[in-house]
């Protein structure tokens, strides 16, 4: 049985690694689709009838359109887009989580957050529409391994410990 979109989640830092602020990325987005872009190359050696492929790497990204709603996510849009950062000021993070794993004993879901950039694509839409905000954010680096308490409000992510 397939199972229903919420149950995936992802949460941007709109606050500093330091002192993180989650927010969800539910409210105004109609779709939202993790890419994980993979990198491979495909050799054929002389010896071979069929070539072989190596996977080299994945970055992943997240193309987010969300209408605009007054909230913190919005806020932070707003304030971002009037200086449209860039290099080490257009970094943050994202945690991604699926309801449907098993949580800790304390509630926590497994996690996995990423370093990430942001880029703002565009703000607007046509005549009579909502207003939309499109942003991207391109994975950096390796993804973390963790726990992340889902409670509005007390929203944290925990590091895996070995």
């Amino acid at each position: 049985m397939s199972e229903m979109r919420e149950v995936l989640r992802h949460y941007f830092n709109i606050g500093t690694p330091a002192e993180p602020e989650w927010v969800l990325l539910g409210d105004g987005i109609t779709s939202l689709t993790e890419e994980f872009n993979p990198e491979s190359e495909t050799k054929q050696y002389i010896n071979q009838s069929n070539g072989t492929t190596t996977l080299k790497s994945y970055t992943p990204s997240i193309s987010v359109e969300r209408e605009y709603i007054s909230d913190e996510l919005q806020k932070w849009i707003n304030e971002k887009i009037k200086t449209l950062p860039t290099g080490s000021k257009a970094i943050s993070e994202y945690v991604r989580l699926n309801l449907m794993d098993t949580p800790t004993t304390g509630g926590d879901y497994p996690a996995v957050k990423r370093r990430c950039t942001y880029q703002f694509d565009s703000v607007g839409g046509d005549a009579g529409a909502e207003l939309i905000s499109a942003m991207t954010l391109g994975g950096v680096g390796d993804g973390i391994q963790g726990t992340f308490t889902v409670t509005e409000g007390s929203e944290a992510f925990t590091v895996a410990t070995a």
